[in-house]
C-alpha cells in the first residue's frame, strides 16, 4: 500500500515521521508532501515533495487555497497513493474536497488553535513598534487572517470529523470533538504523542546531589505566547535558591549563573542533556486552552528519569501520568515546591524511579500505533 503524508508544515515533524514509521514497519511505502523550508532530509520516506503553503491558503482565502489544491491534486496523480494521511487542517480539508481516501490527524485541535492564534496576534499587535499607516495596515491584515482561521478552521474541523476517520492525541480532545459534532462523528481514535520505544532505552536514572530542572521548548523567548507563557521563568531561578535550570530549544545558546539555554538539539543529544537533571518542567502560566494540550515533552521527561512538574490546568497530562507528577498553581507555588525538593533529594529520587518505571511500561508509541493502521481500514 502507498501512503502519502500531507502536512501544512515541513520536516522534521516527529508526529508525522512516527506515523510514517508505523506504516513502513508494516510493509507499506510512505511519501511526504509539505513545506520544505528547512531543506528536509528523511530516510523514512521514499520521496519528499514540496507544497508551497502560504498563510492565505492555510486559512482558506480562495485564490491561495486553490493554488495549493492544484499542487496536491497534481502530486496525487503522480504518486497514486492508496491512502492520504492528512496532518493539519488545510491538508485534510483539501484531501476531503478532492474526494481522496484520507484520515485526518487532528493533533492540534484546530478550532481551539485558531482562537489561541488570534489571541497571540492581538497581543503582538499591541507590542508592535510600527506607527501610523504601516501599523494600521499590518494590523488589519493579520486580524483578517486570524478571523478567517477561526471561522474556517472551526467549520472545516466539524465537517471533517463528521466525514472521515480522525486521529487525535488525547481523550479530552476526542470528547470535545464528539460534543462539537453532537455525537455524530465518524470514528475518532486517540493515539497519544508518546516517544518511540526504540529511542528511549535509557538506564535507570542516577541520583543527583544537587537539584536541577530542565524545560524543553523554544516558547516565549522572543515574543510572548498566551498559552505557553514562561515569562519570568529564568528570573525565578536567578532570584531563588531552587537549583539550576536548563532550557532546551531556544534559538541561541546563552547562560548565566543559575540557568543555561542550549539552543536547538537533535533528539539523541536532547535526551542526553535531559538526563543530567532531576525535574522536567512544563511551566506555562494558566490558560483556558490547557485542558486540551498534551505536550510530548512530559513523556520524554518521564523516560529520561525526570520527575514531572507542571501547571495544574494541563489536565490531559496529569490524567496520563496519574500520580507520577506534581502540579503547581503559579510561580510562587512552583518556587515553594522546588525548595521542598532541594531539601528532600532522596524523596525526589524515589519519585524519579517511580515515573521512570511507569513510563517504560506505559508511555511509548508502539503501544498505540496499531490504531493508525485500524484507522486506515475505516476509509
Amino acid at each position: 500500500m502507498r501512503i502519502l503524508h500531507l502536512s501544512d508544515d515541513g520536516l522534521p515533524d516527529w508526529r508525522v515521521e512516527k506515523s510514517a514509521l508505523t506504516a513502513k514497519k508494516a510493509g507499506h511505502e510512505v511519501f511526504f508532501g509539505g513545506r520544505l523550508d528547512n531543506n528536509a532530509i528523511s530516510t523514512i520516506f521514499s520521496e519528499i515533495h514540496r507544497i508551497n503553503w502560504t498563510a492565505g491558503a492555510m486559512v482558506g482565502i480562495p485564490y491561495y487555497y486553490h493554488r495549493v489544491k492544484r499542487q496536491i491534486e497534481k502530486l496525487v496523480k503522480e504518486l497514486a497513493p492508496d491512502i492520504i494521511h492528512s496532518h493539519n487542517i488545510g491538508s485534510a480539508k483539501i484531501s476531503h474536497d478532492l474526494g481522496l481516501p484520507a484520515v485526518f490527524d487532528d493533533h492540534e485541535y484546530f478550532g481551539m488553535l485558531s482562537r489561541v492564534n488570534a489571541e497571540n496576534i492581538k497581543l503582538q499587535n499591541t507590542q508592535n513598534l510600527k506607527s501610523g499607516f504601516d501599523r494600521i495596515k499590518q494590523n488589519m491584515k493579520v486580524s483578517f487572517i486570524s478571523q478567517q482561521s477561526i471561522s474556517n478552521w472551526t467549520n472545516w474541523e466539524k465537517e471533517l470529523i463528521l466525514s472521515v476517520p480522525t486521529i487525535t492525541v488525547s481523550d479530552q480532545i476526542a470528547n470535545e470533538l464528539r460534543e462539537v459534532a453532537d455525537g455524530k462523528t465518524k470514528e475518532i481514535i486517540v493515539v497519544p504523542n508518546f516517544p518511540l520505544e526504540t529511542e528511549i532505552s535509557f538506564k535507570e536514572p542516577q541520583d543527583h546531589e544537587h537539584l536541577s530542572s530542565v524545560y524543553a521548548g523554544g516558547d516565549s523567548k522572543h515574543k510572548q505566547v498566551t498559552n505557553r507563557d514562561i515569562s519570568g521563568l529564568t528570573n525565578l531561578f536567578a532570584d531563588n535558591d531552587i537549583g539550576n535550570l536548563t532550557i532546551i530549544g531556544w534559538e541561541h545558546a546563552e547562560s548565566s549563573e543559575k540557568y543555561k539555554a542550549t539552543g536547538f538539539l537533535p533528539r539523541d543529544i536532547m535526551f542526553s542533556e535531559m538526563i543530567q537533571n532531576s525535574i522536567g518542567l512544563i511551566p506555562w502560566k494558566k490558560h483556558w486552552s490547557h485542558p486540551f494540550l498534551n505536550p510530548n515533552k512530559a513523556y520524554e521527561y518521564a523516560h529520561a528519569g525526570l520527575f514531572v512538574m507542571l501547571t495544574s490546568d494541563l489536565r490531559s497530562v496529569v490524567s496520563t501520568l496519574e500520580d507520577n507528577c506534581l502540579t503547581f498553581e503559579d510561580y510562587d507555588d512552583l518556587v515553594s515546591k522546588l525548595e521542598y525538593f532541594r531539601s528532600n533529594v532522596d524523596e525526589l529520587y524515589e519519585r524519579r524511579l517511580k515515573i521512570f518505571n511507569y513510563a517504560r511500561k506505559n508511555l511509548f508509541w508502539e503501544k498505540h500505533e496499531q490504531k493508525i493502521m485500524d484507522a486506515y481500514k475505516l476509509i
